[in-house]
This record gives C-alpha cells, sequence and structure tokens, in this order.
C-alpha cells in the first residue's frame, strides 16, 4: 500500500508496505531512500549532505517518519478508524474457540484479509459515511465466508468419518 503526505515545509513523503512481507520503502521528494535496516532509512538532501530517517509504525497502525526537523505524521488512525480495521479479527476468537483449528485457520486468514481491505478503504478520499458503511460490510462478508466455510468442511468430514 502506498501513503503520501506533505510537511509543512512542503517536502513530500511517500511511504510503501507491502502486506504479505512487510517490506518497506520510503521516498522524500521522489528521491527512494536507502533502506539502512528495518526502520531505518539514508537519503540525501538538497545539500548534499546524507540524512537518516526513521519510520515509526505500521500501514494498520499509522506511519510517521523521524526526520532531523522533527516528525511527519504520514496517516494516523481516528479512533473509529481503530474499531473498524480489527473489528475483523474479532472473529478470530470465536472462530478458535467454538470451530476448532480449522476454524481458527479460516478465521484469521478471512480476518487478516478483511482488515487489510478495511484499512486500505480507510486510507483512500471515500465519504466517511461510505467507508463505515463499507467496512461493516467487508467485516460481514468475511466473517460469513470463513463461517460457511467451516460448516461445509466440518460437514464433510463428519460425513466421512460416519461412513
Amino acid at each position: 500500500m502506498n501513503i503520501q503526505a506533505t510537511d509543512s515545509v512542503g517536502n513530500q513523503y511517500s511511504y510503501e508496505e507491502n502486506f504479505w512481507t512487510g517490506k518497506k520503502k520510503l521516498f522524500i521528494n521522489g528521491q527512494e531512500a536507502q533502506k539502512m535496516s528495518k526502520k531505518t532509512f539514508s537519503v540525501q538532501r538538497a545539500d548534499g549532505q546524507s540524512e537518516v530517517v526513521t519510520v515509526k509504525g505500521s500501514f494498520f497502525s499509522g506511519v510517521s517518519v523521524l526526520t532531523s526537523g522533527g516528525e511527519v505524521t504520514l496517516v494516523k488512525n481516528k479512533w473509529y478508524e481503530w474499531i473498524l480495521i480489527f473489528l475483523p479479527l474479532v472473529g478470530i476468537v470465536f472462530g478458535v474457540a467454538l470451530c476448532g483449528a480449522i476454524g481458527g485457520f479460516l478465521s484469521a486468514l478471512f480476518g487478516f484479509i478483511a482488515a487489510f481491505v478495511n484499512a486500505s478503504m480507510l486510507r483512500s478520499s471515500v465519504n466517511i459515511a461510505v467507508k463505515i458503511f463499507l467496512c461493516m460490510v467487508v467485516t460481514a462478508v468475511a466473517t460469513a465466508i470463513w463461517i460457511g466455510l467451516w460448516y461445509l468442511i466440518a460437514s464433510m468430514v463428519l460425513a466421512a468419518v460416519n461412513k
């Protein structure tokens, strides 16, 4: 996912994070910062000096960049965004507790996919009411899918055992 922001001085930041691998890239004023460690990058400033910047957070929790000039917040979750992002993950508790290993796996898989989709939608420029509605729909659909798949698999296993 790509997050873009501009600080008060006019520097443009672009942050990319791969959902599956966690690999991060940072661009400052169109120039890719060289990765030094998992969260630390080196970038050449306009005056030719090298500056070390640190990325704090993630796509889910919000992203800030710490530079020599201070902290630049690229995205910060509001209270309702926290709820909407992590709401699909509540199903994992029920999947593990009530549906065993298969339900736990399916609920975790579809819960994380729904959380990613919700976070992506919340980062978009759509009207907030539409965002909330779509996040609730995504959560409900993901939950219905994993419950339906679990029921289908459990029924097939029971049918095979009872033969």
